[in-house]
């Protein structure tokens, strides 16, 4: 086990780590390079800033991290669990998350774009602000998620769960006004 480590882009360019448990670790403010990362497990650790360039992370599990502002773009997540943790204010661009799961974490302010999330799982997630913009949302699930102000651009849309919350936040989005109706 890696434990409360402050790793410098030294340390992580080019690397390759497999079955590796790292714990309070940083990664905040780093660059990753040509750096691969698999079946490795993050507890509490923070990734908060860092520039990941050609970075894979692959069957890997952050629990209570925080990867927040980061630019997924140049990075691989293939089947990643991400467990209680805050990845507020990132950017997914032509992701394939349809293998990853989210639960219990902050999805806040975040911008999908062409993302495939296919039977995807993003549950009990707070989602406010976020944007999907030309994603493939089919199949995937939002259950006990806040999709408040979260806005669906030109999305694929089919058998994708919500609960009541999430559909009244949906109609809202799109301009609905739901009303009591009245007795008479």
């Amino acid at each position: 086990m890696t434990k409360d480590i402050h790793f410098t882009s030294e340390q992580l360019k080019g690397q390759s780590f497999e079955n590796e448990k790292f714990q309070n670790c940083k990664f905040s403010l780093q660059q990753f390079k040509f750096s691969a990362f698999e079946k490795c497990t993050f507890e509490y650790c923070d990734f908060s800033n860092a520039l990941l360039n050609s970075t894979s992370f692959e069957n890997c599990v952050f629990t209570e991290s925080k990867l927040s502002w980061i630019n997924f773009k140049d990075t691989n997540l293939v089947k990643c669990r991400f467990n209680r943790s805050v990845l507020e204010g990132c950017t997914f661009e032509k992701q394939k998350l349809s293998t990853s799961v989210f639960e219990d974490c902050d999805l806040s302010s975040n911008y999908f774009i062409n993302c495939n999330l296919q039977n995807g799982k993003i549950q009990n997630c707070n989602l406010s602000r976020t944007v999907f913009d030309h994603s493939n949302l089919s199949r995937t699930s939002f259950l006990g998620s806040n999709l408040t102000g979260v806005l669906f651009q030109d999305c694929k849309i089919g058998k994708t769960e919500i609960d009541l919350n999430g559909f009244i936040s949906f109609g809202q989005s799109k301009g609905f006004v739901l009303e009591a109706q009245s007795k008479g």
